[in-house]
């Protein structure tokens, strides 16, 4: 029993800092992620939540400070571009890619096929560039990130990326599922245990 009542705290506090922090980390008042119990901290794009396209010889990345964003909650979106190189023969074995010195960029915002917002085309130095958004929907969210200039021609390339949006307490809904499940099954492991410790050698 003494086990039982150190387990289930421990999860309980697990499941709370992860709670906190994702609240915290979406306050709009704070205009940062990761304002909380962690300290204030400056917000770096998590690998995991990026997503990227490849069209012709640039790649987008589009790396939101959260996988999964929530309604009404500030979100940041950082955009990143690279040139893409896959080799003198094109072999993807032979990948690089590097940043560009300078692009211009404009993205539209849809939800449903219906535009919400639209940031204009804008210059902007070195190879990304970072703002704030706020979903106001649940659902899914379609971002045309439009490139421009990518050739003598002064084409413009349409990268289209994804981006999941919940409602406001989804994220601390699965926490508390997710400590709950952990919770569960280190009790079942160790009742387990201690009724095989117990069971009478023959």
């Amino acid at each position: 029993m003494k086990k039982i009542r150190l387990i289930l705290p421990t999860c309980f506090c697990i499941l709370i800092i992860f709670a906190s922090h994702d609240a915290s980390a979406k306050l709009p008042i704070l205009e940062t992620s990761g304002d909380g119990i962690f300290g204030a901290m400056n917000w770096q794009p998590d690998a995991l939540n990026s997503d990227s396209e490849a069209i012709g010889n640039y790649e987008v990345v589009v790396a939101p400070d959260t996988f999964n964003p929530t309604i009404g909650q500030l979100t940041h979106i950082q955009f990143k571009v690279y040139n893409y190189n896959q080799g003198y023969y094109r072999d993807k074995l032979n990948y690089a890619e590097m940043g560009v010195n300078h692009f211009t960029m404009g993205v539209r915002v849809y939800h449903n096929d219906i535009l919400m917002d639209e940031f204009l085309p804008q210059y902007h130095d070195g190879s990304s560039w970072n703002t704030n958004y706020t979903f106001t929907k649940s659902g899914n969210y379609v971002l045309k990130v439009d490139l421009y200039d990518v050739d003598k021609n002064n084409n413009v390339v349409t990268y289209i990326f994804n981006i999941s949006v919940s409602n406001e307490f989804g994220p601390i809904f699965a926490y508390i599922i997710i400590a709950a499940v952990a919770a569960f099954a280190t009790v079942v492991i160790w009742m387990r245990l201690v009724m095989m410790k117990k069971k009478p050698q023959t």
